[in-house]
């Protein structure tokens, strides 16, 4: 039998799919180059620290990390500075396809602010536009924290009218939080209280000098600056305590946290009091064209490299309460099920867990793992089918001799059937009917187009037939019995 038809099916087979597999690489190749090296974007200094801790885990999965804290900015005096990546910098970096950047930390409510009553048209737009990022998690509290000069009676925000306020710069992300509130209170710039678009700094001066009556900042409670604001005389710390759930049923993204007295020092007892604030929570927001394997390799490594409950010194953080963060509860984002799962169960996808490694050591490129990651379902899915298939191609040889053969087959019925009439004509034969019988068959098997291994039976078939047609030379004579 001739082999190469089916060597050739074979071939023909596995180059195709072999070409798909190709394709999808190299489609993935061009999306990952494109996104897959994430470039996260913190502004932040304990921002920075995090994404560095992530740049170390993914590492071991061929994933390239870059933490970015600035970006240039272009004045419009037509001056090039650059801008700490913070707050809607970020944002807009985020939602920029030429930026570059596909990840960052963003205050939680910062988005939350952009919408609703209080929000303007413009904001009601760039919420639309930012809403759409996706979440791979909250990551610790940064509460609010609202100092006032100590001789001012400031129980409230709405007691900030006709004064003036430290409400951060422009880049910072906490400005935008900071105006909703003090709008939600009916504090408005320009028309009853003065707003100063400077950072409250570590001593207060500010507000000890008199240039300023309050001063807003939103930054966790283990940074150097909150530290020693807190211990700073002179200055109060305004209690959110009477109204808290009211923001935290009007503003979903905020959350009550208390700092209980003496949590900052026994002596001078600090605070005297306990005193209820209100925290957002910062989120870690990816570009909602991240690849799915990416995601799930960056939620992999905020689940894994959590916010420590100690600050540098050794001391607990304010407001620290274990497996509280991360967490993939977020009331602006949406968060992906491939960040969900890895949540819930803990564990990666078996390609990125097993094959990640080991193909990173051997230095095969991440592209070709997230192609696995992507498709194995279908791959394993293909497998099973030739493993189901893999019998019956023993067939196939089979199934194609006898489609070869069975034209042939057919035309030897023909002959055979014309033989029999021979046979069975005595006197009534009719040898010009005969004869068109057999001109009629001797050309449709001239036409009959064999693979040459089949050459040698097609000659036999029309050898068969010249054969049968010389006994119509012959006048058959009837049959004698011998006499007995």
């Amino acid at each position: 039998m001739d082999s190469f038809p089916i060597k050739t099916g074979v071939l023909a087979l596995l180059v195709a799919v072999f070409g798909a597999i190709t394709l999808g690489v190299m489609n993935h190749a061009q999306q990952l180059d494109k996104h897959g090296t994430i470039v996260i974007a913190a502004g932040n200094p304990q921002y920075a620290e995090l994404a560095q801790r992530y740049q170390e885990v993914l590492a071991k999965f061929g994933v390239q990390v870059v933490v970015r804290q600035t970006v240039p900015f272009k004045e419009k005096d037509g001056r090039t500075t650059t801008r700490p990546l913070e707050g809607r910098i970020t944002l807009r970096a985020l939602v920029d396809d030429d930026s570059g950047i596909t990840a960052g930390f963003v205050k939680g409510d910062l988005v939350g602010s952009l919408q609703g009553s209080l929000a303007t048209e413009k904001q009601k737009d760039r919420h639309s536009e930012y809403s759409k990022l996706l979440s791979v998690g909250r990551l610790f509290h940064e509460p609010i924290w609202v100092f006032t000069r100590g001789d001012l009676p400031i129980t409230t925000l709405r007691d900030l009218k006709g004064k003036r306020i430290m409400i951060g710069t422009r880049d910072s992300g906490a400005r935008g939080v900071t105006r909703q509130l003090l709008k939600a209170n009916g504090v408005i710039e320009k028309e009853n209280a003065t707003f100063i678009d400077q950072d409250l700094p570590p001593d207060a001066e500010p507000l000890l000098s008199g240039a300023a009556d309050a001063g807003i900042v939103i930054t966790a409670a283990d940074t150097e600056k909150i530290q020693q604001l807190l211990r700073v005389p002179n200055i109060r710390l305004m209690d959110f305590a009477r109204e808290a759930e009211a923001y935290t049923n009007r503003f979903p993204a905020l959350s009550k946290v208390v700092l209980r007295q003496g949590a900052v020092d026994f002596d001078p007892l600090t605070p005297s009091e306990d005193i209820t604030l209100l925290s957002t929570a910062v989120a870690l927001v990816v570009r909602p064209d991240m690849q799915s394997a990416l995601i799930s390799l960056l939620t992999h490594a905020v689940v894994h490299s959590p916010k420590s409950g100690f600050d540098k010194n050794g001391d607990p953080v304010l407001f620290y309460r274990a497996g509280e963060f991360p967490t993939a509860n977020d009331p602006e984002f949406e968060v992906p099920n491939s960040a969900r799962v890895l949540y819930k169960t803990g564990e990666l996808p078996v390609v990125l867990k097993s094959l990640a490694p080991k193909a990173t050591s051997l230095g095969v490129p991440f592209t070709y793992t997230a192609f696995l990651n992507e498709h194995w379902t279908t791959l394993v899915g293909g497998l099973g089918m030739l493993a189901l298939l893999l019998p019956l191609t023993r067939a196939i040889p089979g199934i194609y001799v006898w489609m070869v053969r069975r034209r042939l087959v057919y035309w030897y019925r023909q002959l055979k059937a014309l033989e029999r009439k021979l046979d069975n004509g005595g006197a009534k034969f009719d040898a010009e009917a005969m004869q068109a019988e057999f001109d009629r068959i001797d050309t449709h098997v001239r036409t009959i187009s064999v693979p040459p291994y089949y050459s040698n039976q097609l000659y036999d078939l029309r050898g068969h037939i010249e054969l049968v047609r010389q006994r119509l030379d012959i006048k058959p004579q009837p049959i004698r019995m011998a006499a007995e």
